[in-house]
């Protein structure tokens, strides 16, 4: 199982007015998670995924949130303790990766994912923004933390 860990601090404006950790913060936890991963090599494992996947060159590739589906699993309580996203890669095209991840509560004894997400990425040209063809060295890097895809519920 090839997964990449990013531990992430609530704040306690991210609850709602049940007490819950607000479905929002969710899709940024997710974001976050893709930053520090995909972009600025800051999960806990040393992916090298940064080296491919992100760039601060304009003629460079950007990558682009196509689509994103979160399944909540249970109710996330506010803690001091971090959540934990779990993250990998589920599925990898031309241009685009399926990077799912399960958001696990961190104040719990025993893991316990309050919620399972896909995030469809593509990779476009920085000036077009047309799909562009992820590179051989980008999947190569890719094939090291490629696991299962996460199991979704049908609505």
């Amino acid at each position: 199982m090839a997964r990449a860990h990013v531990r992430i601090q609530l704040r306690w404006g991210d609850q709602d007015a049940y007490g819950h950790v607000n479905n929002v913060t969710f899709a940024r936890l997710l974001e976050e998670a893709r930053v520090r991963t995909l972009w600025m090599g800051a999960a806990d494992e040393a992916t090298g995924l940064e080296e491919h996947f992100s760039s601060n060159e304009t003629s460079a590739q950007k990558m682009l949130v196509a689509s994103q589906r979160i399944d909540y699993v249970r109710v996330l309580e506010y803690s001091e303790q971090p959540v934990i996203v779990e993250m990998w890669i589920g599925k990898i095209g031309g241009a685009n990766l399926e990077i799912h991840c399960e958001i696990i509560d961190g104040a719990q004894s025993e893991r316990t994912v309050v919620a399972r997400a896909v995030t469809v990425a593509v990779m476009v040209d920085a000036v077009s923004l047309r799909p562009a063809r992820i590179s051989e060295a980008g999947r190569a890097a890719v094939a090291d933390w490629m696991d299962e895809p996460v199991k979704l519920s049908r609505h």
